[in-house]
């Protein structure tokens, strides 16, 4: 199946506090990246950070904006160019265009028609 949901993000104002809870809580493993954000893994991972188990994913936690921000989701797609035209056409807004993260992938944000926040996720391709 394509266009699977691959990784969470959770807004935080205090990264150890997050890591904390969800540690105590979930048995999740967080692994704070400085004043940067921090990692969630919820399940498993191979050599390059992949989940292992059918279904699973991880997520991480950036640096709260707004009292406003919330969880999210990120969606795969094998073109962001070519989703983000299609939410356009069928009544979703571009919130953030494509850009890059490091060397590992594409990222853009949009809005569906009931105005939920969204990410999509674009593999580099080998």
């Amino acid at each position: 199946m394509k266009n699977k949901v691959v990784f969470f993000e959770i807004p935080a104002s205090d990264f150890k506090k997050a890591k904390g809870f969800y540690e105590k809580v979930f048995d999740w493993k967080v692994e704070l990246w400085e004043d940067k954000g921090a990692m969630a893994y919820t399940t498993a991972v191979d050599g390059d950070q992949n989940p292992t188990e059918p279904g699973g994913i991880n997520g991480g936690f950036y640096k709260r904006k707004s009292k406003n921000d919330q969880p999210s989701l990120g969606v795969e797609t094998e073109s962001i160019d070519q989703t983000l035209q299609a939410i356009e056409t069928a009544g979703g807004t571009v919130v953030t265009p494509k850009h890059a993260i490091g060397e590992w992938g594409f990222m853009a944000d949009f809005t569906d028609p009931e105005g939920n926040v969204l990410t999509l996720w674009e593999k580099v391709k080998k």
